[in-house]
């Protein structure tokens, strides 16, 4: 591990930058509380790791994530593509971009690249998946089963979508800075603010310094595996990768993914040929996260809060 951060900083990281929405609560940042129950350790400890993330620089800044679902899109699915080569990559990349239904891009170490596409059905998700894939040059591409948005009870008002906007690219943005832009008082935008985590109208997402990882590698080792063999292989390969795996999702079918992070590819390689040694593992491949590619702005999701604030009364 790096000299600067260990095992515990990293999943704590993980669990602020890849998991949104597995979390409620009144911050800014991803509950503490939160994590360091998951985690095992006390609320202070969490903190103090967070400080010393930011100070580092190896958080460079927070983003919020609306819930989709309050645009009837309570689906998120990961779909995986491939270039053959890292000019048509990053002409593909910059292609997309530009895309509606695209929640973010995942830029990966070679060839491919992720896109997390939002829909409100699987069918609809596999339809968006193939008009993209054919947009970017593509014809093949491996959709994951979706990860669904959580249920809200709220119903937002214009003040509520106007706060949702005002943190969209700059989650801890001052609260003074924003009533003021708003035009109302402080402890309105506070409560408002705070309403809309609680109620997990909005999540916040940590974002790495992709250019300074502190010698960390973010991978996932992509397994086809023997169906009923699953949950014995998923079993075996957490205990033979302990706490660096820091999620391994629980779907349904032959697909078997793993995330985890290392300090070199080396080891990296050697946690896919391990897996790859199992019974029951038919083939795999592994993925290196190499930073996150930002739509262009405004993207499609920007100009939805953007009629949503429109044809609200004034509250």
């Amino acid at each position: 591990m790096n000299a600067d951060l260990d095992t515990l900083d990293v999943l704590i990281f993980c669990e602020m930058s890849f998991k949104y929405f597995d979390y409620a609560g009144k911050d800014r940042r991803t509950s503490p509380k939160e994590i360091g129950a998951k985690l095992g350790v006390d609320e202070r400890t969490v903190r103090l790791r967070v400080d010393k993330l930011e100070k580092e620089g190896f958080i460079q800044y927070y983003q919020i994530v609306p819930n989709l679902r309050l645009l009837d899109r309570p689906l998120a699915s990961l779909c995986n593509l491939q270039t053959s080569s890292l000019s048509d990559k990053k002409k593909a990349i910059e292609s997309l971009r530009h895309a509606d239904d695209i929640i973010d891009i995942a830029d990966f170490l070679g060839e491919n690249f992720g896109i997390t596409i939002s829909s409100s059905t699987e069918e609809e998700a596999h339809k968006t998946a193939q008009k993209l894939a054919e947009r970017a040059g593509l014809s093949q591409f491996q959709l994951l089963p979706p990860r669904e948005f959580p249920r809200i009870e709220k119903s937002l008002n214009k003040l509520d979508w106007q706060l949702v906007k005002a943190l969209r690219y700059d989650a801890q943005i001052p609260t003074i800075e924003i009533a003021k832009n708003l035009g109302v008082t402080y402890r309105m935008t506070d409560y408002g603010i705070r309403r809309l985590f609680e109620s997990r109208t909005i999540s916040v997402r940590a974002i790495i310094n992709a250019r300074d990882p502190k010698g960390l590698l973010f991978y996932s080792v992509n397994l086809v595996v023997d169906e009923p063999k699953r949950a014995n292989i998923t079993r075996e390969l957490r205990k033979a990768f302990g706490k660096r795996v820091w999620w391994a999702p629980d779907n349904p079918g032959p697909f078997l993914i793993l995330y985890l992070f290392a300090n070199s590819v080396g080891r990296a390689e050697d946690d896919l040929l391990d897996a790859l040694s199992k019974p029951g593992v038919a083939s795999g491949s592994m993925t290196l996260f190499k930073g996150w590619v930002e739509p262009s702005k405004p993207s499609w999701i920007d100009r939805a809060l953007d009629a949503k604030i429109n044809e609200q009364p004034k509250t």
